[in-house]
This record gives C-alpha cells, structure tokens and sequence, in this order.
C-alpha cells in the first residue's frame, strides 16, 4: 500500500472514530461539573449559622441606689438613702442576629424611704396633705416598678463583654408610712417617670442557649414638675448591679 493510500485509510478511520466523541466530551464535561461541587465541600464545608430568631428569656436580681426625689404632689422629698433597694427583673428579648437582641425588660421591688416636707412648697388644692406621722420625717415603702425596652449587644462561645440600652417609664405607687396605721403618702396611683439607662457588663455561657451576665446600670428619669418650688430639681438618678440567667427558647 502506498503512503497517500495510508493516509486515507487513517482518514478513514478518524471518521469512523469520531462518530461517538461528542459523547464522549460531554461525559467529560459532565463529570467536571459534578465534581465541582464535591472538590469544594472535601476542601472546607461552609459554616452553619445560627438562626436569628431565637428567642431569649432572662429572669434576676439587682441592686439599686436613688437619690433623693422632690414630689410636688405631695409636697415631700423621697430620701432612698445609700443603702441598695433590691428588685426583681426579667426581660422577654428576640435575637437580631448572632450577637444583638431587642425587646421588654421589666422590674419590681417593693422598697425603703424616708419621707420629710419639701421646704417652700406651695400650698394648692390639688396636692396631697401629708400624715401628722411625717411632720418632720418618718419611715415609709413603696412599690418601685419599671418597663423598659432594651436592645442589647454582645455574645460569644466564652466570657464577653456585653452592652444594653433601655428607656421606658418608672414608677412609684402605694407609697405608705411603715408603722401600724400605713397611711397613705400622695395618691395610693403614684407618679410615672420618663426614665432610660445604660448598662454594660460580662456574661459567660455555662451551655448552649443558658448564659449567665452581671451589668453595671446608669439610668436617669424626669419626675412631675407639679407644684414644685422655683429652682427645685425634677431629675433623679439611678444606678443598679444586676445578675441575670439568661435562656434561649
């Protein structure tokens, strides 16, 4: 056979040959793509998150300190004095994402003070007179109550540092004189302040979705400027240590 008669034939033969090569590349096209995907995953598999609509449930104790509230409704200065009122505190909040919250947070004690007439107060009919017993100072409690929303930030797998943000109201109800009689001090209602703090603390998970924090409170409300005298203050302030177990639901 001659060398022209060779290369027919081998022509030929690549004719016949090349019938199933398209088949054949897109096996080989096919089998790419599929492995792909697995190259990716044998490589690192992405990391699972977490869903942000957890919901979380914190029930405490804290320890506050007031200082003293000049109330034109009773025509009475509030003295809390330097020792800590203790409350109870839990919040109902709803993750934001991996590390942020958002939602209700209230309070309740029922607390120590001592009540003294506020010099210069005018005399009006719609204040409330106060009992013989306070003449010069007595002894009384009242219900201390707050609800606040709050956003807070913070959260890790270890100890971390956490941030907290509230505003709301507080309130001061069924104040009365702590002898035998308990007479009233003001209306039995109470007054309601525009209020708000700041908080900042640590917290550490002692298992998934149970944390437990500690938060340093510094807070600020605006009482009634009812009846008070000319250059009386309204603003009082507040600080509060608080300790929390947090749950995630």
């Amino acid at each position: 056979m001659s060398e022209p008669q060779a290369r027919s034939t081998l022509g030929t033969c690549w004719r016949t040959l090349c019938a199933p090569l398209p088949n054949v590349m897109t096996i080989v096209v096919a089998l790419a793509v599929i492995s792909a995907p697995l190259t990716a995953q044998i490589r690192g598999r992405a990391p699972a998150t977490r869903s942000t609509s957890s919901w979380w449930f914190s029930g405490g104790a804290g320890a506050t300190t007031l200082n003293d509230i000049s109330d034109g409704a009773s025509r009475s200065v509030w003295k809390f004095g330097p020792d800590p009122l203790w409350q109870f505190r839990g919040s109902l909040e709803r993750g934001l994402d991996d590390f942020s919250t958002i939602g209700v947070a209230a309070s309740f004690g029922r607390v120590d003070v001592a009540v003294s007439p506020l010099a210069g107060a005018p005399t009006t009919t719609t204040a409330t007179p106060l009992p013989a017993a306070c003449a010069v100072s007595c002894s009384a409690q009242t219900q201390l109550w707050s609800l606040m929303g709050q956003f807070r930030s913070g959260g890790g797998t270890g100890f971390h540092t956490t941030f907290e943000v509230t505003g709301g109201v507080t309130g001061f109800r069924d104040m009365r004189t702590r002898d035998s009689l308990a007479l009233a001090i003001g209306k039995s209602s109470g007054t309601i302040d525009l209020s708000g703090a700041l908080g900042a603390g640590f917290a550490y998970p002692i298992t998934q979705g149970m944390v437990i924090a500690l938060v340093q409170d510094f807070g600020i409300g605006m009482h009634s400027k009812t009846d008070l005298p000319s250059g009386v203050g309204r603003t009082w302030r507040i600080r509060t240590t608080r300790a929390s177990l947090r749950f995630q639901f």
